[in-house]
């Protein structure tokens, strides 16, 4: 009877041991990497480009005639009235600016009257020269030359009675040109005289011929001035 309850003992025992819950061993830990650190630039920054700001002195010029140009013009030279224009003019414009407005007159004159008839001759050549100094957009500073030449004889009726009257000029002076297109200019220009020869032969009979001859000569700026629009080609 002892065996027996010892033996019941030990198999509740037993039992008791295998009846104990079996704790499940934990996962094994597994080490997670960090994703890799990526970096990011900013972004650029842009600056935006001040604005171009041009000066009232470097405007853009108007434009002048290309190359070799023919205008012609008419105007006023003072003093005078501004009922009529008194001047006309061809000018030359070269592409340089150099501007030559040339004056030629080759004319003869024949006149019959009730008390005797006459003949006149005339010979005049000479030019006005003008070079831009500067130009400030549709303004041009011009400086200018000129030299002039004529003849004129008076022939009338009879003999050892002629008369002719030679004049020989140097002047200088400056302008302002101002181009309204490539096309029409209007200008103001003042000339002064250098120098002036003057002779005149005057026949009173046979060998009898008196000549006068007058040399004026200075710097004297007492100008005359002329305005004047011309239309170039």
């Amino acid at each position: 009877m002892k065996f027996g309850m010892l033996g019941l003992l030990s198999w509740l025992v037993a039992g008791a041991a295998d009846a104990q819950p079996v704790v499940p061993e934990p996962p094994p830990v597994v080490a997670v990497e960090p994703p890799p650190v990526v970096a990011v630039e900013p972004p650029p920054v842009v600056v935006p480009a001040a604005p171009v700001v041009t000066p009232a002195t470097e405007a853009t010029p108007v434009a002048r005639p290309g190359g070799l140009a023919i205008g012609i013009g008419v105007g006023y030279r003072f003093p005078t009235s501004l009922q009529t224009p008194n001047v006309t003019s061809v000018r030359l414009r070269l592409a340089s600016g150099l501007t030559f407005e040339p004056t030629v007159v080759f004319a003869a004159t024949a006149i019959d009257m009730p008390v005797g008839s006459n003949t006149q001759g005339e010979l005049t050549v000479g030019s006005l020269v003008r070079y831009p100094l500067r130009a400030r957009g549709a303004i041009d500073l011009e400086v200018v030359g000129s030299v002039a030449f004529s003849s004129h004889t008076v022939d009338p009726d009879g003999e050892h009675n002629d008369r002719s009257t030679t004049t020989f000029d140097v002047g200088y002076g400056v302008a302002l040109a101002y181009w309204l297109t490539a096309h029409w200019s209007v200008s103001l220009t003042a000339t002064n005289t250098l120098i002036a020869v003057d002779r005149t032969r005057q026949e009173a009979g046979v060998n009898n011929t008196m000549i006068n001859r007058t040399v004026t000569g200075g710097l004297v700026f007492d100008p005359q001035v002329a305005v004047m629009i011309h239309l170039y080609d």
